[in-house]
């Protein structure tokens, strides 16, 4: 099989440890390591053994009866990343303390896992963190992080079998998180109501009272200018609130008042 990089780095790790046990890296989720395991044991490069007392903490799974089971690397597994699993026995022989030697194009397992490069199963992890705490990564990063995991996932050179039992389900939810949501149509929408104590709830007050309201009366309660209290009132007309002339009066003299067209009061219509 082709090893991904992920496969590649917990082959090497497991070869280099003292009882050749496999431990995955620390920030790969749960889903994608146990898929991972699961490949590696279905090609026989993994073999599970009960745990070692000291090794229990290594455990990937419990049996039936509650004992945990950790993996070790095969003598495949060790081929696999072109280790001869016979070197130790020749070093044994010759009484030397060589290690064994990594072929050409292996991945050895680094001192700093952060210098890898990114494989499928890691962008996996990637996007578990930073949906686990989406404070810490802007919204646009976070988008890309998960743009680039399905990318990865479509292609299927980054996939086996039991990967994509583990996590085709869970690649579709996200690739609808990330379709952009249809806008809400607003068309025969009902008007918003204002809220309570505010200037706009002061002048529709004031314009649904039966002797209705002036726009000097509606300025001198708001505070607005006269001109503003127009274009309030044609604000409500486009939100569908119709305002109407409930009469026209016109002064002659201070404190007289004679034929209609001086100033105007209007009225909110009562519905029906």
């Amino acid at each position: 099989m082709t090893l991904s990089e992920t496969q590649s780095l917990i082959l090497s790790k497991a070869a280099q440890h003292e009882a050749r046990l496999a431990v995955a890296p620390k920030s790969l989720p749960a889903a994608a390591r146990n898929a991972v395991f699961r490949s590696l044991l279905k090609n026989n490069l993994l073999t599970e053994i009960n745990a070692p007392r000291e090794y229990v903490g290594l455990g990937w799974r419990q049996d039936e009866a509650g004992t945990w089971v950790v993996l070790r690397i095969t003598d495949e597994g060790m081929r696999a990343i072109g280790i001869d699993p016979n070197e130790g026995d020749r070093v044994a022989d010759t009484g030397s303390t060589v290690a064994p030697e990594v072929a050409p194009g292996a991945i050895p397992a680094p001192a700093d896992e952060a210098a890898q490069g990114t494989s499928l199963a890691e962008d996996i992890a990637l996007l578990h963190q930073a949906l686990a705490s989406p404070a810490a990564l802007p919204r646009t990063s976070l988008r890309d992080t998960a743009t680039a995991v399905l990318a990865a996932w479509d292609d299927e050179t980054n996939r086996d079998g039991d990967m994509i039992g583990a996590l085709d389900a869970p690649m579709e939810r996200l690739r609808a998180l990330l379709a952009k949501p249809a806008a809400k149509p607003t068309t025969g929408a009902a008007p918003r109501k204002p809220r309570e104590g505010t200037k706009q709830e002061t002048v529709l007050t004031m314009l649904r009272r039966p002797e209705g309201a002036t726009v000097a009366q509606i300025a001198e309660a708001t505070g607005w200018a006269q001109h503003t209290v127009r274009g309030f009132f044609a604000g409500l007309k486009k939100k569908g609130i119709d305002v109407r002339v409930l009469e026209r009066v016109r002064q002659v003299g201070p404190n007289k008042e004679g034929a209609r067209g001086s100033y105007t009061i209007y009225r909110i219509a009562r519905a029906g």
